[in-house]
């Protein structure tokens, strides 16, 4: 239930004597007290936009997790095959240690300084 604090001029008219009437600081403390509930409210609405977009992550988490999981063993498993493959090119030519390979042919295999 919300109830309306109004302010009025603080004339009264004929007859309006005998209405009952709170303080002026009862009053202040009235609005006070809703100008407290409503920045709650307000803060309130931007605290539950957060836990609405954490939600929405939270449920995306575990598909994300276990896609992660399969890419880190496809890079195993790629990195693997790129190094046997790698040993089976360069090993013919006796090479050891680090090594690259020149981007433009002649591909030629230069040892590391």
């Amino acid at each position: 239930m919300e109830e309306t604090v109004e302010v009025t001029d603080g004339v009264l008219a004929d007859g309006e004597s005998d209405r009952p009437a709170v303080s002026h600081d009862e009053y202040l403390e009235l609005v006070s007290m809703r100008q407290t509930v409503l920045e709650l409210k307000a803060q309130k609405a931007d605290v539950l936009e957060f836990v609405n977009v954490a939600q929405q992550y939270a449920s995306q988490l575990q598909g994300a997790t276990e896609r992660l999981g399969l890419i880190n063993d496809a890079i195993t498993e790629n990195s693997e095959a790129l190094q046997d493959r790698m040993k089976e090119i360069v090993e013919p030519f006796n090479i050891s240690g680090e090594f690259s390979i020149s981007d433009t042919e002649p591909h030629f295999i230069v040892p590391a300084s």
